[in-house]
């Protein structure tokens, strides 16, 4: 472990010997051109005008020699900061031209803004283009017009013409809707189209964190982890940058060195630059000492520090989208001036943690590196397929005991299948049709879809879809029972390129009945049923007292008596039967009172039995959570991420070449597939994006 530890000391200090101007030039700067919208509504939706100070902030961040501009739009697209490359003189004037941002103009020109930033697409090529990142901030819509038609069609041209032409041309568009009121689907479109990142942010912090995150991505930069507060400085590391954000009304931030020397906002030093603002402090130090520094803060998410090292942890390219069921491969390198670091002596001791963190607590996948170190240097670590649509995190933590960096990347996974259930009213009967969309990217023929349909009156149902067309999988339920009713679904197959999946799709609910619905009257159905009965058995004794037939009436309604049947047969000399008496009117009338009196007790009987069993099986079936009445308003609908993975699935397995065999699901099979109790059929916390 000793010689180890020299033999880092030894190569920080090469490091080190080795002047700035030898070092690898990169091979492409970051180019950011960020488009503003200033339209009218923006006065609504962003009153205080907080894209001011969030733009300051980027501006602030923006590293000398990367090229950076901005442009607003309306109606009209303006370039208010030029589009060149970034230094101090850069700087001081978009902080300037930042203040003049308004909310003053007509429409919501989407198309001609894009078009107005990447005002040199003619001189690209496809395939050969230097990546270039837009960052559009709207509110609205595309509106070009008063006739709806033309900004429809105009929207059109943008999602399928001009979106794909730009990103064929290195062109990257991110998107941050400002506002609930924003077409969220079309911004998710722009940005899946073209490798973008999409942000929804509704105040003043989200913003700043949506633009942060989508900077962070664009401008990538050596980090450094924070734990505790606590961050390690090496003898490598010529500067760092604190982004420190702040939580409302708290202390002054203040910065700890190694050796206790505090630093704050009004500190005079040569080797400190400090910008605070009431949201965040930026601080930077030169040349700092060698150990443990701590900043004194509370830390909101999104505070980082960067530095600017000869020591640096390169990670290729990743791509900001993929769809569920791909798995993430990471390829990443150390390299200081003299290329590859490869050295064992140090890789030694190199501890890796790759870890992914998504939208749904239990998709968390973990990756260590084991065994020795790649002759080369180059290291490569795969992350098995998520399995859930949502936005993922991904974090590499390199800790070398002498020296730590960290390496961050945000990415979007999408479902490869739509899913959608609606109702359809016929008559006294109410329909839900499901209905599963698979996209361009599975094979039709190698992918199958399971449902699992519950309710909580205790039926429970797993079955296997029948596809209607390629790609086009069809359910209707037609429920009968009052009940709150719970249909998840998986899919497994292959891809197009012949890659193994498989998905836990959108759980879809609904509650027979709604309100409008046909209501089931099942006490009604029994009494009416009686009520057919009894008017038979008067009829055939009103014609039974007038002599018309001789039989008794067929009737499982028994007023007196059962009539005993002689089943002997009749022989020659039976005697003939003689004619009967007709039936008094009183007791015509006693039978009519009688029969009403029983039909009422035995509506009263058949309500407690239909009413208290159904109640006692909900309450049996769910855990002894509260079944929701019968005549009490349904609990809103919800429509959540699918069931946690059974216990036996792993992440580190990786995933079959080929699908297996499609086959009906069982009962059997239900827990292993759907593995949930019938207490988690509602979970109250999620949202219905059905809006039912």
């Amino acid at each position: 472990m000793k010689t180890g530890c020299r033999a880092a000391l030894l190569i920080l200090g090469l490091v080190l010997l080795v002047p700035l101007s030898a070092q690898e030039p990169q091979t492409e700067q970051a180019d950011i051109r960020l488009v503003v919208d200033i339209s009218g509504s923006m006065k609504r939706t962003d009153p205080d005008n907080l894209r001011r100070p969030a733009l300051s902030l980027l501006v602030r961040l923006l590293p000398p020699g990367a090229r950076a501009g901005v442009w607003t739009f309306g109606q009209e697209v303006n370039a208010l900061i030029p589009h060149r490359e970034v230094d101090d003189r850069w700087k001081t004037g978009a902080l300037e031209r930042v203040g003049e941002i308004n909310s003053v103009a007509l429409y919501t020109h989407i198309g001609a803004a894009l078009e107005g930033a990447a005002y040199d697409r003619a001189e690209r090529s496809e395939g050969a283009a230097p990546r270039t990142d837009i960052i559009l901030l709207t509110d609205g819509v595309v509106d070009v017009s008063p006739d709806p038609r033309i900004s429809a069609r105009e929207q059109q041209r943008v999602v399928n013409e001009l979106v794909p032409q730009l990103h064929s041309l290195g062109y990257r568009i991110h998107t941050i809707g400002l506002s609930d009121e924003t077409d969220e689907a079309l911004l998710r479109d722009m940005a899946r189209g073209s490798d973008g990142l999409f942000s929804k942010a509704r105040n003043a912090e989200q913003l700043m964190d949506s633009l942060l995150q989508i900077f962070q991505q664009t401008v990538p930069a050596e980090r450094l982890p924070i734990t505790g507060g606590l961050f390690l400085i090496d003898d490598s590391i010529q500067e760092f940058t604190a982004l420190v954000r702040k939580a409302p009304d708290q202390d002054a931030t203040e910065l700890t060195s190694p050796d206790g020397l505090r630093y704050h906002a009004a500190s005079e030093r040569p080797d400190l630059h400090w910008y605070g603002t009431p949201d965040y402090d930026l601080i930077t130090v030169t040349d700092p000492s060698p150990g443990r520094w701590e900043i004194n803060a509370q830390l909101q998410p999104h505070s980082r520090l960067t530095i600017i090292s000869n020591l640096q942890l390169v990670v290729e390219p990743l791509v900001n989208n993929i769809n569920v069921g791909e798995p993430i491969p990471v390829n990443f390198y150390l390299k200081d001036q003299r290329g590859i670091v490869s050295n064992p002596a140090l890789l030694d001791l190199l501890t890796l943690t790759l870890e992914l963190s998504g939208t749904v607590e239990s998709e968390l996948a973990l990756k260590t590196w084991q065994g020795p170190p790649p002759e080369d240097g180059r290291y490569e670590l795969v992350l098995p397929a998520p399995r859930r649509p949502g936005d993922y995190e991904l974090r590499l933590t390199l800790d070398g005991k002498s020296f730590e960096r960290l390496f961050t990347h945000r990415m979007t996974v999408a479902s490869q299948f739509d899913v959608s259930l609606t109702k359809r009213l016929d008559g006294d009967n109410v329909h839900w049709d499901l209905m599963v969309d698979g996209k361009e990217t599975i094979n039709p023929g190698q992918t199958d879809v399971v449902v699992h349909i519950r309710h909580s009156g205790g039926h429970s149902e797993v079955l296997t879809l029948k596809a209607e067309s390629p790609g086009i999988w069809r359910h209707t339920l037609s429920p009968e029972e009052r009940a709150n009713y719970r249909i998840s679904l998986q899919a497994s197959g292959q891809t197009v390129d012949g890659r193994a999946f498989e998905e836990h799709l959108p759980t879809q609910y609904f509650t027979y009945p709604e309100e409008g619905d046909p209501q089931p009257d099942p006490l009604g159905d029994a009494i009416g049923s009686l009520r057919e009965e009894l008017d038979d058995s008067v009829a055939a004794a009103e014609r039974a007292r007038q002599g018309q037939d001789s039989e008794p009436p067929p009737s499982t309604l028994t007023l007196g008596q059962p009539s005993v049947v002689d089943t002997e047969p009749a022989g020659p000399e039976t005697a003939t039967a003689e004619p009967r008496e007709p039936t008094h009117p009183l007791l015509l009338a006693g039978s009519l009172v009688l029969a009403n009196g029983l039909l009422l007790v035995l509506a009263y009987f058949g309500y407690r039995a239909i009413m208290g069993g159904r109640k006692t099986q909900v309450l049996d079936d769910t855990d002894d959570e509260p079944a929701p009445s019968d005549t009490g308003a349904p609990p809103p609908m919800q429509q959540l991420e699918s069931e946690l993975e059974s216990p036996s699935d792993s992440p580190d397995t990786p995933a079959p070449t080929q699908p297996p065999p499609p086959k009906p699901a069982s009962a059997d099979e239900e827990e292993s597939l759907f593995p949930l109790g019938d207490d988690q059929l509602f979970d109250d916390n999620s949202d219905d994006p059905n809006g039912r």
